[in-house]
């Protein structure tokens, strides 16, 4: 956890006065757990001399501080880490592998106007005190909070889209956008921006009974979100989560990556769930219970377990599991209340009893239960806990712990009072869990178990390394890192190299070993490169993008560095590098795995730009001549704003390893007319190749930049001397009136491919307001044969795959990436007119199966924003000076 993201727990001088406490406590925990052994470490310390400061205590080793560490809160875990550097060792330790004690007791996290939009408060039940917790945005006072499981929160912003967010690591994950709903349809304005919601209200056992309903952005979640929960899916290794939602409260669930939710129909009326033994139960508000088998195939499976009798006057239900391992079921019996009572008035949903019963799976019967004997309930929007009073001695056996869940007061009637305490099952009596005038009403209060792992720590291991892992899990919280199997570092390397970036980085977080073995193939740079896809998305934020993992079929979110990646436009991607043109129509290469940022020489220093300065000598404007290598200027110049001569210049470019050198190179197709220019890293001006022009693409191979004009020209430009050499390797009249680009890639055996795109036909002057599609229909490869200056057409690429776009070419082995079919051809929008003229329009993207040209969606288009225009990348952990050690301009 970062520890800014707690910074208000304890200011300086507690923090000092709490070390004397953590040291006693420390030493009192120390017998339990080391019995005899003990006295070695402890002969100076004697129990009255709580002064003790930390610099004259007795250096533990780090596995015992650790054991002892695994025993302590969050909040004293959080101190320990601050004592003094060894203790810090033991605290990051324990965090980066997520090996401190996982039974925490559940804290009341809630809000109010005195804190500010951006941060929550997480009142301790042990400390009967309250932490500060400062939030990312969107401000945790504007969001609904619809669910907590395993430390997560389950938010809903103000456009109606969901949030997964960990109030004490800070992390966030953006879940499937609304709209991929069964029952939600986006509805566009007339500039393409998402504007309003359309709500069907068909369910799973009949049709819509009323006409759609259409709700504003913000409006939506009033009506729509329920509950919702996150569960780990023991069948993928990743996180599920699960959402109740109207209309009439049915069930939709999508997996953390997933590009759209799955609806499970035809039940509804749901009101709770949990996920037990692979199997998640959901409970309905008539009494029934209901299991939903993932694991029966493509398709889930549901079967109704229980039907209860008499429940009415429940005004809600819930599924726990006991530490013991039945299932209970509990109802919540609130007394009467006016639901449309008077303007102005108060409305009170009372919480009266909770009635309980023990749920016998094999007999599908219930026994009430009168006495939870030494155990704890947590009810609301939480997932419902059932918790032993023995291991959380700071909790009252035999009590509910309840917080307002009601969907009528918690999201339509945000302000009234919250209906929530401590309920004694003995008699009903209640008391209160903190005054309710310290807490807003909305968001309404919400357990959480606070947690300090990370998603990625708290998923599995890839299948590839389950076998090397056994022992690195055990059932008993305290296992400490000495216990995990010790393999060569040789051979961690050899399995580290062949995993998917996502694996690899988590593989790097399983323990010292593999973390060295990680760290080791990183600086190297000697690890297998997969191509994801990376896009924008308005519901991530404007500093964010996503990268969709075409092998584990789900997305990532990045937060990148200023100026804002949703402002800038992507010319181009290689090596793990995105090549983007900011607002100021400046370029920068940039890495969104290490965030690393270089700046390209101005766009000033290029032959047809020119800069224009008001009268106080700053940069106003630029003047773009139409010089070519060929023509004088045809055209008098042109004067574009400076965010405006991007739409006009910029069109395609890539980053190269230049082997003359050692450094990078950066080729740049621009306009007019598609000429090339290149710089290398370092240098402070851009260089013009005036040879030809209308170029579509480049490689660099073998010393030489090799450039495919749409005409079917193939040049080669050696760029090792003080001038530049052009050669023309083919020169062909091409006959295809309907291929507007053309590709040239090096397949994985050394020849080198030239790809035509062919389109249908389209209006290029639509009528006001009218959606043009740009449609490809098919690719023609051929294979150069560069001896006799020809080309062979290819039908068929076997065994391999096309990745084309604004990306730099690639063709790969489908047996060497699994995940990818063979000869299909994956294809992302590249076409200026549509990716920088036309910013809003549909994106021309998909897999083509060059078979039978049939096509299937990428990903769905409402997850992706159109502008920038999504682009293929190879992600690349490694930084440019330790790939090159070149000189060059770097970002602060």
């Amino acid at each position: 956890m970062e520890l800014c993201s707690v910074a208000s727990i304890m200011s300086l001088g507690s923090l000092a006065i709490q070390r004397t406490y953590l040291c006693s406590l420390v030493f009192r925990a120390l017998p339990k757990l080391l019995g005899s052994s003990l006295k070695k470490f402890c002969n100076d310390v004697h129990p009255a001399l709580t002064e003790t400061i930390v610099g004259t205590l007795p250096e533990l080793p780090q596995d015992v501080l650790m054991d002892i560490f695994t025993t302590l809160e969050i909040p004293d875990l959080i101190r320990a880490g601050a004592v003094c550097p060894s203790w810090h060792s033991a605290y990051t330790s324990l965090q980066s592998l997520g090996l401190y004690k996982l039974s925490q007791t559940p804290c009341l996290l809630y809000t109010s106007a005195s804190a500010g939009d951006s941060s929550a408060y997480l009142y301790s039940l042990s400390e009967k005190r309250s932490y500060k917790l400062t939030l990312p945005d969107p401000p945790i006072r504007t969001r609904c909070l619809i669910g907590s499981s395993h430390g997560w929160l389950i938010t809903v912003d103000e456009r109606s889209e969901m949030h997964l967010v960990n109030p004490i690591t800070c992390e966030q994950i953006a879940l499937t956008s609304v709209i991929t709903i069964d029952q939600v349809k986006p509805i566009f304005d007339e500039y393409g921006a998402l504007h309003k919601y359309e709500l069907s209200w068909h369910t799973g056992t009949r049709a819509a009974y009323n006409s759609p309903s259409i709700y504003d952005l913000d409006k939506l979640r009033d009506e729509l979100h329920y509950k919702a929960f996150v569960f780990p899916d023991t069948f993928t290794g990743t996180y599920m989560v699960v959402l109740i939602h109207n209309p009439k409260q049915q069930l939709s669930f999508a997996r953390v990556g997933d590009d759209k939710w799955t609806w499970l129909p035809p039940h509804d009326a749901y009101e709770d769930c949990t996920y037990k033994d692979g199997l998640l139960y959901a409970v309905t508000g008539f009494g029934e219970v209901h299991i939903f088998y993932f694991s029966s195939g493509p398709a889930v499976t549901v079967e109704m377990i229980m039907q209860m009798r008499n429940v009415y006057g429940c005004g809600y239900m819930y599924v726990v599991q006991a530490p013991w391992g039945d299932l209970l079921l509990i109802w919540r019996i609130c007394e009467d209340h006016d639901v449309e009572p008077e303007p102005g008035a108060s409305v009170f949903w009372n919480t009266t009893e909770y009635e309980i019963y023990k749920f016998d799976l094999k007999r599908s019967k219930l026994k009430k239960i009168n006495c939870l004997h030494d155990h704890v309930l947590f009810l609301g929007h939480n997932q419902s806990l059932c918790l032993s009073a023995g291991e959380y001695p700071s909790l009252k056996a035999n009590h509910v712990y309840f917080t307002d869940d009601n969907v009528l007061w918690t999201l339509r009637l945000k302000n009234n009072h919250r209906d929530m305490g401590i309920l004694n099952l003995d008699d009903n009596s209640k008391e209160e869990v903190v005054s309710h005038q310290l807490f807003s009403n909305f968001p309404a209060p919400i357990w959480v178990t606070p947690d300090l792992r990370k998603m990625d720590l708290l998923g599995f291991a890839p299948s590839s390394l389950k076998k090397f892992c056994k022992d690195v899990h055990q059932p008993r919280t305290e296992t400490i890192v000495g216990t995990s199997p010790e393999l060569p570092q040789d051979v961690l390397m050899g399995i580290f190299a062949t995993l998917e970036m996502p694996d690899f980085i988590r593989a790097g977080a399983v323990c010292l070993s593999w973390h060295s073995a990680y760290a080791s193939l990183r600086s190297l740079g000697q690890y297998k490169l997969w191509p994801c896809l990376l896009y924008t998305s308005e519901s991530a934020g404007d500093s964010s993008a996503c990268l969709y993992s075409l092998t584990e079929r789900r997305s990532y979110k990045l937060t990148l560095p200023e100026p804002p990646i949703r402002s800038r436009c992507l010319i181009g991607s290689s090596h793990g590098w995105l090549l983007t043109v900011d607002e100021r129509s400046e370029m920068h290469l940039l890495n969104p795995i290490t965030c690393e940022q270089i700046a390209l020489p101005s766009v000033t220093t290029l032959e047809q730009v020119k800069p224009i300065f008001d009268e106080y000598g700053v940069l106003h404007k630029y003047e773009l001549s139409w010089l070519t290598g060929r023509t004088t200027h045809y055209s008098p110049p042109l004067i574009f704003a400076l965010d405006k001569l991007r739409d006009e210049f910029h069109y395609k470019a890539f980053v190269f390893p230049d082997t003359s050198t050692g450094s990078y190179i950066v080729v740049l197709i621009h306009n007019p007319v598609r000429q090339i220019s290149f710089a290398r890293l370092g240098d402070d001006k851009w260089t013009w190749l005036p040879h030809h022009y209308l170029y579509c693409d480049c490689i660099y191979k073998d010393g030489l930049l090799y450039a495919v004009s749409i005409t079917g020209d193939l040049h080669t430009f050696d760029l090792s001397g003080p001038t530049v050499a052009m050669n023309t390797i083919i020169s062909i009249h091409r006959d295809d009136d309907d291929c507007e680009y053309a590709y040239i890639v090096q397949s994985p055996s050394g020849d080198l491919l030239l790809i035509w795109r062919l389109f249908e036909d389209f209006n290029l002057e639509p009528d006001p307001g009218e959606t043009v599609f740009w449609n490809t229909t098919k690719f023609r490869v051929y294979e150069v044969e560069a001896a006799g200056s020809k080309l062979k057409e290819i039908n068929c690429l076997r065994d391999h795959v096309l990745l084309l776009g604004h990306n730099e070419s690639l063709c790969l082995s489908a047996e060497e990436y699994p995940s990818l079919k063979a000869n299909h051809v994956y294809f992302t929008d590249d076409n200026m007119l549509w990716t920088l003229g036309l910013k809003n329009n549909h994106r021309d993207m998909g897999i083509l199966n060059l078979g039978d040209n049939s096509k299937e969606e990428l990903l769905s288009s409402q997850l992706c924003s159109n502008f920038p225009a999504p682009i293929w990348i190879t992600p690349d952990l490694r930084n440019m000076n330790l790939a090159s050690g070149a000189a060059y301009k770097m970002v602060q």
